[in-house]
């Protein structure tokens, strides 16, 4: 998490332009969240689901948005994976935001937000990808970070709806799950 942009960048967040320079493609994305991911546990938020297999337990928490995420996201969701036989605190955490109506535009925009911090998806669409692409039932879109610790994911489908998914969200801003029940230092 050393790096930063390869040149300083101006990130649209809502209606408000961010600097990015000296700041690390990390804290340029999530400085564009208007709700602080890591204050999840810290509100009031409802257990959804929870799937048991021989050798894990996810549960899936869920909040809704006092204000949208980039002006698409309503919802939001933790899913927290535990290994029955090591538990270490570092579970995966995957992070995904959730909305039912929306603009393609406003994907599209996300989308070009994304490739300017972490560069091209994983395919090269979002490069060549039009309105049209975005209007579609279903498509998505994925960035590998790093050495692929993490992903991030923009999906359409007519099930969900479309979605944002931080895959391993505490390994881009390098917390474990105890940290994040911590309380915040003032």
């Amino acid at each position: 998490m050393g790096r930063s942009l390869p040149r300083p960048t101006t990130i649209i967040k809502g209606m408000h332009a961010m600097n990015t320079e000296g700041k690390t493609p990390e804290e340029v994305f999530f400085g564009g969240f208007n709700y602080k991911l890591s204050s999840f546990f810290h509100d009031d938020y409802t257990e959804i689901d929870s799937i048991e297999t021989p050798a894990t337990f996810m549960i899936v928490y869920e909040k809704k948005l006092a204000q949208k995420e980039f002006d698409l996201f309503d919802r939001l969701q933790f899913r927290i994976f535990y290994d029955k036989e090591i538990i270490t605190g570092s579970n995966p955490i995957n992070v995904k935001l959730l909305s039912d109506s929306y603009s393609a535009e406003l994907v599209m925009n996300l989308a070009k937000m994304i490739s300017d911090i972490f560069g091209l998806d994983d395919s090269g669409t979002c490069e060549k990808a039009d309105i049209s692409f975005y209007s579609a039932d279903e498509y998505d879109l994925f960035w590998t970070i790093g050495d692929g610790e993490s992903f991030i994911s923009i999906e359409h489908d007519p099930k969900e709806g479309l979605t944002l998914n931080i895959l391993f969200y505490n390994n881009l801003i390098g917390q474990s799950v105890g940290d994040l029940l911590m309380p915040e230092k003032a």
